[in-house]
């Protein structure tokens, strides 16, 4: 730009287009923002996809009265393979198998969010050495370890774990 030639001034009674478009470009923002919220009312960090995660402290119950085994999915916010094992809980097959063979239950850590985790999440947490996410443990309605998945290794890997795992 020539600075002999400055860009003009806007004519008097006109406003610079600038204020206008930023206030537009924060409402469009907070709409966006919103948006995805209302997308996921309800669900929080309760679930993803198409299973219908169970509240983890009547999971021992539900396991004893259904007579399937808990499927725990350790899972963050941050984790990029997470969100890859989000898109299968939103196939309807796997959400199916997953519904009608366990009880599903979603551990999501807040380590780096919140710079902790409820004390009962790092208690299960320490009790199955989870040291990565995502992983997905597979237990008794008692506890005890029947399975484990850790990372995320694909749709096929994880079907398999689906379909081979004990039936307490």
């Amino acid at each position: 730009m020539d600075p002999a030639f400055p860009p003009p001034a806007p004519a008097p009674g006109r406003r610079s287009g600038f204020w206008p478009i930023l206030i537009v470009a924060l409402i469009a923002v907070v709409l966006w923002r919103a948006g995805g919220a209302w997308s996921h009312a309800g669900r929080g960090d309760a679930g993803a996809g198409r299973v219908r995660w169970q509240d983890r402290a009547k999971a021992s119950e539900i396991s004893l009265r259904a007579r399937r085994p808990i499927l725990y999915d350790f899972t963050a916010a941050w984790c990029g393979p997470c969100r890859l094992l989000d898109r299968d809980w939103d196939d309807a097959a796997i959400a199916q198998t997953v519904d009608a063979s366990f009880v599903p239950v979603r551990i999501v850590d807040r380590q780096r969010e919140d710079g902790g985790n409820a004390p009962e999440i790092g208690d299960l947490q320490s009790k199955y050495e989870i040291s990565g996410f995502p992983t997905l443990v597979l237990t008794a309605a008692d506890g005890r370890l029947l399975g484990k998945l850790e990372g995320y290794r694909g749709r096929a890997a994880l079907v398999k774990f689906l379909n081979e795992a004990p039936r307490n």
